[in-house]
């Protein structure tokens, strides 16, 4: 929290003033001018708050003037009494006041908390301007500045750049005229700073600095500050915070200094005459690419180059623009159709951000129909499914623990005994299971996994199999382990000179799942399968935990698919939510859907896209299924981002169908639409990036660390990439390249495709 001086012989504007600060700062009472000038010289406050008519106006504003000379960093703001006297905002404008509070006994506490919190944002955007100055050109100077004052209000470029009297295009030329990154960095970099101060001046949370600056969770503002400054939160606190993050963005020499658990180079700005020198050499669009002469082609050439040569039997469609000005920089066959395979998370991911907003959670809850009598529960005990994604790992350890931290809710709510039954209520969602377009070879697999409306681990099975003596049964366990009699093995251990090899086969008569094949003697393999049975096999571990709990359920379990059915009282399937005598004992919530969101793009998970598409069909369709989801995605695309129609052709959400069908140019209009929503940051942060963890891009274009944020796509003959790109010379790039019908390795496209990157990026 900030340490914030006050300067008011008034008890009660002084109570008013500390109740309204205190929460969130540190807060200094002094009556005099002069107890508050020896405070400054001896520890200094982020801050003032001061009287202007103690004694008297006229020397309140000598002293004012007196402290702001002396201490040009310092937050002041004027607590003033101007009835019929608002020309005398004009001079105490010119004093260097960084903000007014009116004397008014109406003053909200938040009114004032805010002039504050102005306050202490305009003079740390001093501060970085100070520290610039000399050093950048005055508008490169400027825009930092303003991007450090604003940074909360989560601005626009098109506002930052009217803010500073240019257009987007003109803000984007001038600052990288002056060796600053783009307008959308610029302002990156100013939440940043603003972070450093909130993080370590302020003591505020990872989560509360977070809130502050618009970001959905702490982990968005992790990340960022991990891409952008190398350090984690919790280290930037460490090293000092706000001068500590702008000495790495704007270290003296122009360099910027190498980060932390890169791969290795230097990321750094070019100095203005080598950025000049370049310029000169290599003209936009031009850049060097070594040819039989020598002589630098222009970037078209130079990707007509790769598809015309490894990619010649290959079908392929790019379309890359700049950003700011929607200028077309590459195009080919940008109007034509391709399988996207896991580009088309990009389509449900955008409309689920939009129409659900990044903090939807979904809540997994257990309800009576009754009111609990003692230690019993009269009737029914229904759990609402909900389809929520997050029953796994890493938000549980395991499903299994999350129906173990249900089970204790309940317990802990004094449920010992319930005369019905486990209902699990399904109706919200229809029990399809799998695409109706993909391919039977892939259904037992895990990026298949099965979905559902009460599903657990991801809709995987995950086994463990365990090679003893060669020709005796091998021993297999498997999580989560639902009924008992739902898996049936066969596995043998073979000699230790065979792989693994082991099958699932799903029997919908037996509703069991058959595990066949071999492990190798000595060994320990873990294989995952598609589970096939997903709510069965939920409601079976959650019958499990409560009755490891001690809750005695007499009726057993069961699951309602219809809508409508009796559960006890006056409440019926689809409604017990909103039934007047139900009861909600216990619940999990999952984590907003902004964190599910960049497990789904970053890691490309099918599963959980699946799972999106649904959602978005019982939330604004008429139930949880594939049809619904597709109409939904299909009318927010066409109807608000403006996409054609002709343009695309879903059959699931994560890609999995090879009947999928999209155009670069609808991607790249959803990405761009994207860019300029309140939902820009989280999507962006939701794609994968080079060097990040488990994500797609973790090995690839390493070179681009921090400059690209992409969405990968990958299925039998398809190859694809997506996202945004920042230029050498801070222009962002928006692109879309699908390439699909190809026979050759999948390491040869792949290859190809980021070459093409890397000559955008030039």
């Amino acid at each position: 929290m900030a340490y914030l001086a006050i300067v008011q012989p008034d008890a009660r504007a002084a109570a008013r003033i500390t109740a309204a600060l205190g929460e969130r700062h540190r807060t200094a009472v002094f009556e005099t001018w002069p107890e508050l000038e020896r405070s400054l010289a001896n520890a200094p406050p982020d801050g003032c708050v001061v009287d202007v008519d103690h004694p008297t106006r006229e020397e309140a504003l000598s002293r004012i003037r007196r402290i702001r000379q002396a201490h040009p960093e310092l937050a002041i703001v004027a607590f003033a009494d101007l009835a019929g006297e608002e020309h005398e905002l004009f001079k105490l404008g010119g004093l260097g006041i960084d903000g007014v509070l009116l004397a008014n006994p109406e003053y909200k506490p938040a009114s004032i908390r805010n002039a504050v919190g102005r306050a202490l944002a305009l003079a740390r955007a001093e501060c970085v301007r100070r520290a610039l100055e000399g050093r950048y050109s005055p508008v490169g100077v400027r825009a930092v500045a303003w991007a450090v004052e604003h940074a909360s209000e989560s601005p626009s470029t098109e506002t930052f750049a009217a803010a500073i009297g240019h257009s987007s295009a003109s803000l984007a030329r001038t600052l990288r005229s002056t060796d600053l990154p783009s307008p959308s960095r610029v302002l990156l970099w100013g939440r940043l700073l603003q972070a450093g101060a909130y993080l370590a001046r302020d003591e505020l949370t990872v989560e509360e600095a977070a809130f502050r600056l618009g970001y959905s969770t702490a982990s968005a503002l992790s990340r960022a500050m991990k891409r952008e400054i190398g350090y984690r939160p919790s280290e930037i606190v460490q090293h000092g915070g706000f001068g500590f993050v702008q000495e790495i963005l704007f270290p003296r020499g122009l360099k910027r200094r190498k980060k932390r658990g890169g791969p290795g180079k230097v990321i750094h700005s070019f100095t203005l005459a080598s950025f000049a020198a370049l310029q000169s050499l290599c003209p936009p669009p031009f850049f060097p690419v070594p040819t039989g002469a020598g002589a630098p082609v222009r970037a078209s050439q130079a990707i007509d180059q790769i598809i015309d040569g490894p990619l010649r039997q290959v079908h392929v469609g790019i379309l890359a623009v700049d950003a700011s000005d929607g200028r077309t920089v590459y195009a080919r066959n940008a109007q034509q159709t391709f399988i996207p395979a896991s580009n088309e998370k990009l389509l449900v991911g955008a409309t689920a951000l939009c129409l659900l907003g990044s903090d939807y959670r979904y809540e997994t809850g257990l309800w009576s129909s009754a009111a609990l009598v003692g230690d019993t529960l009269p009737g029914d005990l229904i759990l609402v499914g909900t389809g929520d994604p997050s029953l796994s790992d890493p938000t549980w350890a395991s499903g299994e623990t999350a129906m173990q931290a249900l089970a204790d809710s309940l317990s802990a709510s004094g449920v010992r005994h319930v005369t019905g039954a486990l209902v699990v209520d399904a109706s919200a969602w229809d029990s399809t299971t799998v695409g109706d377009s993909w391919e039977s070879s892939d259904l037992s697999e895990s990026y298949a996994a099965t979905g559902g409306v009460f599903v657990l681990d991801d809709g995987e099975l995950t086994v463990v199999a365990a090679g003893l003596r060669p020709g005796e049964p091998a021993q297999l366990t498997w999580r989560p382990e639902g009924t008992a009699d739902f898996v049936t093995t066969d596995v043998i251990t073979a000699t230790a000179d065979s792989a693994t090899d082991v099958h699932a086969h799903y029997l919908p008569e037996s509703r069991r799942l058959v595990l066949d094949g071999r492990v190798q003697a000595g060994h320990t393999d873990t294989l995952s399968f598609a589970l096939r049975d997903p709510v069965r096999q939920a409601t079976a571990v959650l019958a499990r935990a409560l009755t490891e709990r001690g809750i005695q359920i007499d009726a057993g379990r069961r699951i309602e698919w219809d809508r409508g059915v009796p559960v006890g009282g006056d409440c019926i399937t689809g409604e017990v939510a909103s039934c007047a005598s139900a009861h909600r004992m216990a619940a999990l919530r999952s984590p907003p859907l902004g964190d599910i969101l960049a497990i789904t793009l970053g890691n490309s998970q099918n599963w959980i896209a699946e799972q999106l598409i649904r959602t978005l069909g019982a939330e604004r369709g008429e139930r949880g299924g594939w049809t619904e989801g597709i109409d939904v995605v299909r009318s927010f695309l066409t109807d608000d981002v403006g996409v054609d129609s002709l343009d695309f052709e879903l059959r699931d959400g994560s890609g999995l169908s090879m009947h999928d069908l999209v155009t670069p140019r609808a991607i790249v209009h959803i990405l761009q639409y994207m860019r300029s929503s309140p939902q820009a940051e989280i999507y962006r942060d939701a794609l994968a990036e080079p060097g990040e963890e488990k994500s797609t891009l973790e090995e690839r274009l390493e070179e681009l660390q921090g400059r690209i944020w992409a969405k990968t796509g990958t299925l039998s003959g398809v190859n694809a990439l997506s996202g945004y790109l920042e230029r050498d010379d801070g222009h962002e790039i928006v692109f879309s390249i699908l390439s699909d019908g190809s026979t050759l390795p999948y390491d040869t496209v792949r290859d190809a495709i980021d070459d093409i990157v890397n000559i955008l990026s030039r």
